[in-house]
């Protein structure tokens, strides 16, 4: 859908009374930018005089979505530390790696499944609201967790509830800094998500602590009270700087439409806009991700039985998953401020396709505490590169923030399908052909679906431009 708005047209509607004329002009310029065209062509064209950077309450923005990342999905890629000591000792003997592996799989599966629905409650009710539902949600999870028996239990607390939860803070947390900055979207996005690096930098080696000391219900309780008191005071700094769905309906519903703004019949979706889907490039990057996702997560969920299956101790086991994680997060920052420079397209292909190379030439080859590391370090900066190109990348071919929330949810819905298979052929493979010591089969199959991937996303690059230095 393409809007013609001019600045008559909106300060007349009433929506901006009572403001003073500076406040005016800054509404008018960002209500400009939501409406510029859908194309990634137009949007490259569009000047940056008709936006205006985001102001110092910007950063508060930035911080609050970095706590989000920082504890939610810090959780959720540390739970190699969780599923080693379940196989060792809460259900030991008494299920297979395939069986606990489901349990962070379908947290994973969750979050990513439910993105276009996610991502449209936070385009359409504000990322407030939508933030503070999903921390109660995921503390709720993680008590009720606490009290569970059975694998089965786990797979509905801090399986699905919690997925369910981590799903509407994480569209909301990764979505809302583009909204505060117009020049360096990148790095900011880049420095929200990172907190999902940091905090399993310093979240595995402390659960890994109060496990083998404190137990696993008294584990859980004390990650549940650190998701209330972190989270719902971080949610509550949250403000958006354009207009909800929401309000925009309530708007039209008092004063009526701009002039020249046209608004398109409610489409059988409701507010759930699929329309990105006749793009080729977006279909693309969806299948491309989806293949990624299929290999993501295998380091983060085996790199420490591993390690220890290699002769390393559990502790230094444990802080694999921490570098992998801190590398993560530098990685998600570094590329945000690189595709600001070269193109979100063109640092998707280049960190995907060194993600890829990792497994085959560092992990295949990592027998020593040294070289795990290593590849720990180089895996962890490389994927988490790619977490920042892929989210941007979406943006730019969306081109436009009024469904930044939905575009997004529905890349991660696709993805769905490759979290959902991933880890558990893993662990499948690992269980018989690796009979639980070997490996190989595990990383061949995690280099071989982000090959693929890689592939896709040179296809992609193709179809966008076949000059290979523009920036894209």
């Amino acid at each position: 859908m393409t809007t013609t708005v001019t600045d008559s047209d909106i300060t007349h509607t009433g929506d901006y009374d009572g403001a003073s004329k500076k406040e005016k002009e800054e509404s008018i310029n960002i209500e400009l930018a939501s409406l510029s065209s859908d194309s990634l062509a137009r949007a490259a064209t569009t000047s940056d005089d008709e936006f205006i950077d985001g102001p110092a309450y910007g950063w508060v923005v930035v911080s609050t979505c970095f706590v989000y990342q920082m504890v939610s999905m810090g959780l959720c890629n540390s739970f190699g530390v969780f599923q080693n000591y379940y196989l060792t000792e809460t259900f030991k003997d008494k299920a297979t790696v395939f069986q606990i592996t489901w349990i962070g799989t379908l947290a994973i599966t969750l979050l990513d499944a439910l993105g276009p629905f996610t991502g449209a409650i936070c385009d359409y009710f504000g990322h407030r609201t939508t933030t503070l539902i999903g921390a109660s949600v995921m503390t709720l999870s993680l008590v009720l967790a606490a009290f569970s028996t059975q694998v089965w239990q786990l797979y509905l607390t801090q399986g699905l509830l919690y997925g369910a939860g981590t799903s509407m803070t994480y569209f909301a947390s990764m979505t809302l800094p583009s909204q505060w900055f117009t020049k360096n979207r990148g790095l900011v996005t880049g420095i929200a998500i990172s907190g999902g690096g940091i905090g399993g930098l310093w979240i595995s080696p402390v659960v890994s602590k109060l496990l083998n000391i404190k137990g696993f219900r008294f584990t859980m309780l004390v990650i549940a009270a650190t998701h209330l008191v972190l989270l719902i005071p971080a949610g509550l700094l949250y403000r958006g700087r354009r207009e909800t769905g929401r309000e925009k309906a309530q708007r039209i519903k008092r004063f009526g439409c701009c002039e020249g703004e046209y608004v398109e019949a409610e489409s059988k979706w409701g507010f759930m806009d699929f329309s990105i889907l006749k793009d080729l490039r977006f279909c693309l990057l969806v299948v491309s991700c989806a293949f990624v996702i299929s290999g993501y997560f295998s380091p983060f969920f085996f790199i420490t039985s591993y390690a220890i299956q290699h002769g390393v101790n559990q502790s230094t086991a444990a802080l694999m998953i921490g570098l992998m994680n801190g590398s993560a997060a530098i990685g998600r920052i570094a590329m945000g401020f690189i595709l600001d420079r070269i193109g979100p397209i063109n640092a998707l292909c280049i960190s995907t396709s060194a993600a890829t190379l990792t497994l085959f030439f560092l992990w295949m080859f990592a027998n020593t505490s040294t070289t795990m590391i290593i590849f720990s370090i180089a895996y962890g900066f490389c994927g988490g590169a790619h977490v920042s190109s892929a989210i941007s990348a979406s943006s730019a071919i969306a081109g436009g923030l009024d469904r930044l929330g939905s575009v997004t949810g529905i890349m991660y819905a696709v993805m769905t399908i490759g979290s959902t298979v991933g880890s558990p052929v893993s662990g499948a493979i690992l269980d018989t052909v690796g009979h639980h010591t070997d490996y190989t089969g595990v990383i061949v199959w995690s280099g071989s679906v982000m090959l693929i991937a890689s592939l896709v996303q040179f296809w992609m690059r193709f179809v966008t431009s076949r000059d290979l230095f523009a920036k894209f």
